[in-house]
């Protein structure tokens, strides 16, 4: 019967403290960390509001260069003469 090696098993102590720290609740980050997240939030939001209401602003002067100046129309394609099928 062949020995277990040990050597490469940590005590039990570590093991069982690595499995706990899976279940742990995560760390709430600091106040000054929440603060500066909170910024970048805000900061981000204005921007993304900034590029809808440009966005939209172009769209709408789009629509009325359109309505504006239609595109040309275009010229209808003659048909192609097709031979006939021979029974």
């Amino acid at each position: 019967m062949a020995d277990f090696d040990h050597s490469n098993t940590p005590p039990r102590s570590m093991a069982h403290r690595k499995a706990m720290d899976q279940f742990a609740k995560p760390r709430q980050p600091s106040a000054q960390i929440q603060h500066e997240l909170a910024q970048e939030r805000k900061a981000a939001d204005a921007n993304t509001a900034r590029l809808r209401e440009l966005r939209l602003a172009k769209e709408a002067e789009d629509r009325a260069h359109a309505l504006a100046n239609p595109p040309p129309p275009k010229l209808a394609r003659k048909p192609r003469k097709t031979a006939a099928v021979a029974d």
